[in-house]
Parts: structure tokens; C-alpha cells; sequence
């Protein structure tokens, strides 16, 4: 036994002086804000900083600005960030080969950069808090043994962002989450060429846009879709991506660059208390295609949201990106919108936008067209043109009432007033009319011939001739639907482009 024992000590004293650094601790500032702490095996984050606003870890690179615990070649097995950091930069764990396990002490990290954990080959675990809205582009590519990914709600996912996680068996993603293109693929490279292979372990939760149809587009494969919405008993929702209409293929291109044209298309669907929109998905896609292609406006310079909160358009366009590009007086802005309004009757009919996260019976907490058009016309952008397939009578697409006792009731919406600015709005319906759907072609009956004249014109088209058209033309369609109603689009400004708007132009 006394042998056992001395065995014993002479395999830990070894231990110990074979280990003996990870008792010294290494530490260091990555910003005026963040400190760092090295014990041998964990790393620590933490917010030093003494203003209010919360810590930032830096951008890093693959070569010239390394961080700090990568340039100095640490053993990290295990990050600990702390509770004042909301983001990790680019590039902070790149390469990091031993890292296995990512824990956060806070709830208030809001964004991943773009290849933050590339190649930590043995991470295995990272719980994301709830609270994260952005994971960058190939920000977990190549962790191949991570198991498990969970995605929050509201959270825009970048293209490849988990790209050749080898060993993913489950997978759950929220169903306002925003996922980019081959989220999931593993990518191959045999001779120059590029093949993927797609995701298909468990599948916990996916957002209703993702179909059997377009799962391939997103880095899952059709076998783990399918299974999904069998073990879930829920029907496989339509594919928005479906070429319904003659409109939606043959878009036709210019040669031309929009660089200062900027696009925010939103598309309300599928909604938590209240119906769906139909088409309204891909009414916002289409029209997307049609300002990439025929407006010329770059890809960069597009924000397509799909079932948007209130949050994910106040906060993370209006104020993210909106607010924050430059230069706006030289810029023009396009701001597309298909799903619910609805009106406030216990507060003058007025009229409100409805965020998938909102109930129509209490309209108070979406987003009022007055603050909507305000908000607007303080970015004072030179031109904004506002396309709202909506209305706000009470009652959907197909007939159906989204604000409860008024079924069978239309309202009367008590017209919205406009701030400042250069702004145009183009709304799908006027009073008490319903804004209908066109079943025939998969789309709003304001949308189609939106891109009707979009296509026809080339984009090239006044507002005026633009304003006209839509009003002649659906109105003299809209008794012809199955619902048959009157529906007449109608187009109003701000007081700064009264006399001016019918010669403005995309």
C-alpha cells in the first residue's frame, strides 16, 4: 500500500511540474474595455471598462493582427466571456485547435463575427444566449467535432456559418431566425471543383420558411427535412421559392449600379397570434430579385427580412443600419412591406404595422404608420419610396379578421400623418378596403403589378406614371378576384415633394 501511495505522489508531482504554468497566470488587454486571463486552461473575458456601454472584442485577422492568446500560442481548452461583452470580433479564435468549450457568464453577447471560431477543430460545446442577433459568415466552418447548434430567435445567420461541422447530430434553430446561404453544407474540393453534401442529423426546430423545397439553398438535406415535419405532424409549409408567376422568371437586368440606392424589403408571413399573409415571403423575394437585377441596386446594399419582429425592424434596420449609414442626403431609399396592418379602435382607427411578435388585438404595440413615415423622413435620405402591400382595415388577404370582434367588420383607418423628408408612399388600398391577394399568380394583387411595371419599364418608370398605373390596374383586376372587392391603391408624400414626386424615379 505505502507503494501505491509513493506511486501515486511521484505520478502528481510530475503532474504538477509537467503542468506547473497553469499556475501562472498570463494576462493582457485586448482593448481599453476587455481584459484577458490565461490560468493554463481557461481563458477570461472580461469587461474592465468604466463608461456605460458595453465591451467590444476586436476584429482580428489570419495574419498580420493575431490575437494576443494565439500569437503567444496558448493551450486554451475553454473561454469564459464575460457578462459586459456583446460582441466577439473576427477572427478572435481562429485556428484555435485546443479550444473544446465556450461559456458565457452574461446574457449579453449580441454578435459573432465573421470566422470568430474558424477551425477550433475540437470545440464540442457553445450555448448561445438567447439574446444574440448576428453570427457572422463561416463563423463556426470547420469545428468539426461540435455537436450540437442552437440558433436564437431574430438571429441573422451568415452564409456558411457552420459550414463542415462534421459531427453535428442536432440542430434547432428559431423560428424568426434569418439563415444564409449553405448554413449547414460540408464543402468538397476535388480537382478545382466544389461540391457539398448537406446536413442531415436531427433537426429540433426550424423556421416556417424552410421547406422540403428550398432546404438544399440553407445546407440541409431534403431526407432530415422531411423527417422533421413527419415527427412534428405539422404540414410542410408552401415553398416560397415556387415560380407561380410569368413575372417571377426572365426579370430582366440592366448594366446599370444603384451604388447610393439602398433597399430594407420586409415579409410578413407567418405570424405567432394571428394568420398568415399568404405570398407575402415571396412577394419580398421577388421583389428583392427585381432590385438586385432590373433597379441595379448590389446585393450589399439590399436587407431582406421575412417574419420580422418589432425589434428586427426598429432596432436592427431602422436603427443598425439605417441610422448608421452615411450620407444619407446623397442616398436614395426603397422600403418594401407585404403582411398585416391593423387598426387601433380604441384609440381613433389608427393605423399600425403589424411585427410577426404582436397580437392584433392590441395593435398599440406594433408600429404606428405615424412613427412609421417619421422615422422615415428623420434619415433624410434625398428620395424614399415606401411600398406598403398591406392595409388596415381589420381583415387579411383572405377575408379573414386579425383583430378580434370585428369578424366580418371592416374599419376605416384615420389617415397617417408624415414627418419630414423626401418620402413617397405607395399603398395597396385606401378606407376600409381589403389589399388582396392574387392566387392565380402566387402574390398581393399590389405586388403583381408592382413588378408588372417594374418589368415592362425596365425600371425605368416616373412615380407619376408608376402611381397611375398601379391604380388603374388593380382597381379594374380587383372585383374580377375571388373575394370580389374594390381595392384601389392610393399614393401619398410629405409636404417637401407635394409638387414634385410624379417626376421622381427609382
Amino acid at each position: 500500500m505505502k507503494k501505491l501511495f509513493a506511486l501515486l505522489s511521484i505520478v502528481l508531482t510530475a503532474s504538477t511540474i509537467a503542468h506547473g504554468q497553469s499556475f501562472t497566470k498570463i494576462e493582457g488587454k485586448c482593448s481599453d474595455d476587455i481584459k484577458w486571463t490565461f490560468d493554463g486552461v481557461t481563458l477570461f473575458l472580461t469587461d474592465v471598462g468604466t463608461n456605460m456601454s458595453y465591451a467590444v472584442l476586436p476584429d482580428y485577422d489570419t495574419k498580420m493582427n493575431i490575437a494576443p492568446w494565439l500569437k503567444r500560442g496558448l493551450n486554451v481548452k475553454r473561454v469564459q466571456v464575460g457578462s459586459g461583452i456583446i460582441r466577439i470580433g473576427s477572427c478572435a479564435f481562429y485556428n484555435c485547435e485546443t479550444l473544446q468549450e465556450v461559456v458565457f457568464k452574461g446574457t449579453n453577447l449580441r454578435e459573432i463575427g465573421w470566422g470568430a471560431f474558424l477551425n477550433c477543430t475540437q470545440l464540442r460545446t457553445i450555448s448561445l444566449p438567447v439574446q444574440v442577433q448576428e453570427i457572422g459568415t463561416i463563423a463556426f466552418a470547420n469545428c468539426h467535432n461540435l455537436l450540437n447548434v442552437n440558433i436564437p430567435d431574430r438571429c441573422r445567420v451568415g452564409d456558411q456559418a457552420y459550414a463542415s461541422c462534421k459531427s453535428l447530430n442536432a440542430v434547432e434553430v428559431g423560428m424568426t431566425a434569418i439563415l444564409g446561404h449553405l448554413v449547414f453544407a460540408t464543402e468538397h474540393k476535388e480537382e478545382g471543383k466544389v461540391s457539398h453534401t448537406f446536413y442531415d442529423g436531427e433537426l429540433r426546430r426550424l423556421p416556417p420558411y424552410i421547406t422540403v423545397g428550398n432546404c438544399n439553398e440553407y445546407g440541409l438535406s431534403k431526407e432530415s427535412v422531411e423527417k422533421y415535419f413527419e415527427t412534428n405532424s405539422v404540414i410542410a409549409a408552401e415553398d416560397y421559392d415556387a415560380k407561380t408567376s410569368l413575372l417571377d422568371a426572365g426579370i430582366p437586368s440592366t448594366s446599370y449600379s444603384a451604388n447610393d440606392t439602398y433597399a430594407l424589403i420586409i415579409g410578413n408571413q407567418n405570424y405567432r397570434f394571428v394568420g398568415k399573409v399568404p405570398y407575402a415571403i415571396h412577394d419580398a423575394r421577388i421583389f428583392s430579385e427585381y432590385c438586385q437585377k432590373t433597379l441595379g441596386i448590389p446585393v450589399g446594399n439590399i436587407h431582406l427580412v421575412e417574419d420580422a419582429t418589432k425589434e428586427m425592424i426598429l432596432e436592427e434596420e431602422f436603427e443598425d443600419w439605417l441610422g448608421t449609414l452615411k450620407n444619407r442626403e446623397e442616398k436614395k431609399l426603397i422600403v418594401y412591406y407585404a403582411g398585416h396592418g391593423v387598426p387601433d379602435i380604441k384609440n381613433k382607427n389608427k393605423a399600425y404595422l403589424l411585427p410577426t411578435d404582436v397580437r392584433g388585438t392590441n395593435p398599440k404595440r406594433g408600429i404606428s404608420l405615424d412613427n412609421f413615415y417619421s422615422r422615415l423622413g428623420d434619415f433624410a435620405f434625398y428620395q424614399t419610396a415606401v411600398f406598403l402591400d398591406a392595409c388596415f382595415s381589420g381583415v387579411n388577404r383572405d377575408n379573414e379578421s386579425i383583430s378580434e370582434g370585428l369578424r366580418g367588420v371592416e374599419i376605416e383607418v384615420e389617415d397617417a400623418t408624415f414627418g419630414n423628408g423626401n418620402v413617397v408612399v405607395f399603398s395597396a388600398s385606401q378606407g376600409n378596403e381589403t389589399a388582396q391577394g392574387y392566387a392565380q399568380e402566387g402574390h398581393g394583387l399590389f405586388t403583381y403589378y408592382l413588378l408588372k411595371n417594374l418589368r415592362d419599364s425596365h425600371g425605368y418608370i416616373s412615380f407619376g406614371d408608376l402611381s397611375d398605373n398601379l391604380q388603374k390596374q388593380v382597381s379594374e383586376k380587383a372585383p374580377q378576384l375571388q373575394l370580389r372587392k374594390s381595392q384601389t391603391p392610393a399614393t401619398n408624400t410629405s409636404a417637401n415633394v407635394a409638387k414634385t414626386w410624379r417626376t421622381m424615379r427609382f
